[in-house]
């Protein structure tokens, strides 16, 4: 099946599409604000404040980050990726890479009062760089697919 190609759509399609992905890379660095207030994104401060979790806390936190991280900032710009011009691989790729990413880190989170802290923290810290790497990857590439891209 062609879909449309980003490049194709019509101008106001492109500022809705542009508009909505900076919105969601505002919320995205709220977040990320958030997370540096409570860790200073530092593996040894992640292990203090998840270590001593009761499963009750991290139930809390998980039913936060899932939906806010799974469909909230990443499902969209997933969605309109596979819109773009770039290869198959590639689409396929982002198609699952940000959401294995969601689960290691919120299952990282889970398992650092349980299981080796220090492992569990670093893959958390881990999981989260690549989210918003993955993230930033996104944002770059559609709005490059969407303004730069020449029309075929």
């Amino acid at each position: 099946m062609e879909l449309p190609k980003l490049s194709q759509l019509p101008t106001s399609f492109k500022l809705l599409l542009s508009t909505l992905l900076c919105v969601i890379g505002i919320v995205y660095l709220v977040l990320i604000v958030n997370i540096y207030i409570d860790t200073e994104l530092k593996p040894s401060i992640i292990t203090e404040a998840y270590g001593d979790m009761e499963y009750i806390e991290l139930s809390a936190n998980a039913h936060i980050d899932l939906p806010h991280y799974a469909l909230f900032i990443f499902a969209f710009p997933v969605l309109v990726f596979m819109f773009s011009s770039y290869s198959e691989p590639l689409k396929r790729f982002m198609a699952v890479f940000p959401f294995v990413m969601v689960i290691a880190d919120v299952g990282s989170m889970f398992l650092i009062p349980y299981l080796n802290k220090v492992f569990f923290s670093y893959t958390l810290w881990a999981a989260g760089a690549s989210l918003a790497i993955t993230f930033l990857y996104l944002f770059i590439a559609i709005h490059h697919d969407l303004w730069f891209k020449k029309q075929a």
